[in-house]
């Protein structure tokens, strides 16, 4: 399309025309006419965007100064008031109706003057937001008590605020056809690879949806084969503190405008196992909890289908244990395996019904499901008393890694229907395709599974140990 096409028109009834039949009339559009030094001048503002108290305050003083100078055209004026009458240190002339209305619509306010074609564009921002509150999903008990809020520019100054180096850079891209949605990507410069954000930068310029109002709408774009990987190699986070940290080892954070979760990309699978916390305890007592974190995680995914993978082998149960386990199985209806599929189904059910209803009535979801629900599978013979201590144990470890929650609900559902239908034969291969899975992520360079494939010396011990933190030289 011819960009001329698209260009103010330099009379004013003209411009307001054709704002007005693109905008079809929309109610929110605040416009007031004045004439300043013998021209027609035209202030169009978003109400609820922009704030009225500030406009007037900037723009009386400037007009009142600008009518009494000797002011022979549109352009003069439009150079006078931007030049030297306007104070705003966000301010800047544009010539296209695209241009203006995205500015429009973000807050900012019009000055258009009879006989220019170019029109004054300046911020007065001031849209209810919500104010900066504590994190929900990421708790910490020693670190920061700040997170994200919708506001991509609140985010920036969190981030900016803790990361005062001149090589910080928040680069601005828009996504989304109609959303015209502001995507922010933050790295620091010497520290992140150029070719993975010139990469990013390319990825998120490709998307073609016509709305993007959260980072589940960036996230598929950016994460290159992500319908075909069990893990994300990237992550979100409501942490302005864990965003620096990724930030300072070179990683790249996105924030999108309208979301309170910045993405991390790349990132790894041991960092699921750390917290802000890890600093601020005793590095033995922090390597003690990392490793329960490793186990939470094995009995999460693998326990329920060792269970019922060791109906094909109950050799390997110690002889009083077999007794007691066939006993309480004696009693059920069903299969051992289909136990385990429906007692696992119901955890699943139970979860996402406590996340979706109110805080008020989650709890006593809990306590229906686990309770009443749960004692009467067992009277009923559906499923057997020890399931109840295995779906129990397994809940409670999943909980432990949230980061992993979802890989962990599919990859225990995967592995019971493996140990149910071939034993620990079928375990070990759906352990080894997901561990092909898993390996095979290469995102930004940057294999999902380092420092431990391929293998990392020097960063080996801090997957599995956590050390205090060493003083060293900054790159200045």
């Amino acid at each position: 399309m011819d960009s001329t096409k698209n260009a103010f028109p330099p009379s004013v009834r003209s411009a307001l025309d054709m704002i007005k039949d693109l905008t079809g009339g929309t109610c929110e559009l605040n416009t007031a006419t004045y004439h300043v030094a013998g021209k027609e001048v035209a202030v169009i503002s978003a109400e609820g965007l922009s704030g009225a108290l500030m406009q007037s305050e900037m723009l009386n003083s400037a007009f009142i100064t600008a009518a009494a100078q000797p002011v022979k055209s549109g352009d003069e004026l439009i150079d006078l008031i931007f030049g030297t009458l306007l104070v705003s240190p966000d301010k800047t002339l544009i010539t296209l109706i695209d241009d203006g209305l995205i500015r429009l619509f973000s807050g900012y306010t019009l000055i258009i003057a009879d006989g220019s074609s170019r029109v004054i564009a300046f911020g007065t921002q001031m849209f209810a937001s919500r104010s900066v509150s504590n994190p929900v999903s990421d708790q910490t008990v020693y670190g920061p008590q700040e997170a994200f809020t919708e506001n991509v520019r609140v985010s920036i100054t969190l981030v900016r605020r803790r990361l005062k180096t001149p090589r910080l850079r928040f680069e601005m891209l828009r996504a989304g056809k109609l959303s015209k949605t502001d995507v922010c990507i933050a790295y620091i410069k010497g520290r992140a690879s150029e070719r993975a954000v010139s990469k990013l930068r390319s990825r998120i310029n490709s998307i073609r949806l016509d709305a993007v109002l959260s980072s589940g709408y960036v996230r598929p774009f950016v994460e290159k084969g992500y319908p075909n990987t069990l893990f994300c190699p990237s992550r979100l986070t409501e942490r302005p503190d864990t965003v620096c940290t990724a930030l300072t080892e070179g990683r790249i954070a996105i924030l999108i405008d309208g979301t309170p979760f910045a993405m991390i990309v790349p990132t790894l699978f041991s960092e699921a196992f750390l917290t802000p916390d890890d600093l601020a305890g005793k590095p033995v007592y922090v390597s003690f909890i990392r490793w329960l974190k490793y186990l939470a995680f094995f009995l999460a995914t693998l326990f329920p289908g060792l269970y019922a993978a060791a109906v094909f082998e109950p050799e390997s149960f110690a002889f009083k244990l077999l007794l007691n386990l066939y006993s309480a199985e004696e009693s059920s209806q069903f299969p051992l395996g289909v136990e385990v599929i429906i007692i696992t189904l119901l955890l699943e059910v139970l979860k996402e019904a406590g996340i979706r209803l109110p805080k008020a009535v989650g709890s006593a979801v809990s306590i229906v499901g686990g309770l009443i629900i749960g004692d009467a599978a067992v009277k009923c013979g559906i499923i057997s008393a020890p399931l109840l201590i295995l779906v129990g144990l397994t809940a409670t470890s999943s909980f432990v890694i949230p980061e992993l929650s979802q890989q962990t609900s599919v990859m225990r559902i995967v592995f019971i229907l493996a140990g149910s239908l071939a034993g620990m034969y079928g375990l070990a291969c759906a352990l080894l395709l997901m561990l092909a899975n898993i390996c095979a992520m290469d995102e930004l360079s940057l294999c999902y599974t380092s420092p431990v494939i391929p293998l990392d010396k020097r960063r080996l011990t801090s997957v599995f140990w956590q050390k205090p933190p060493a003083g060293g030289a900054a790159d200045d």
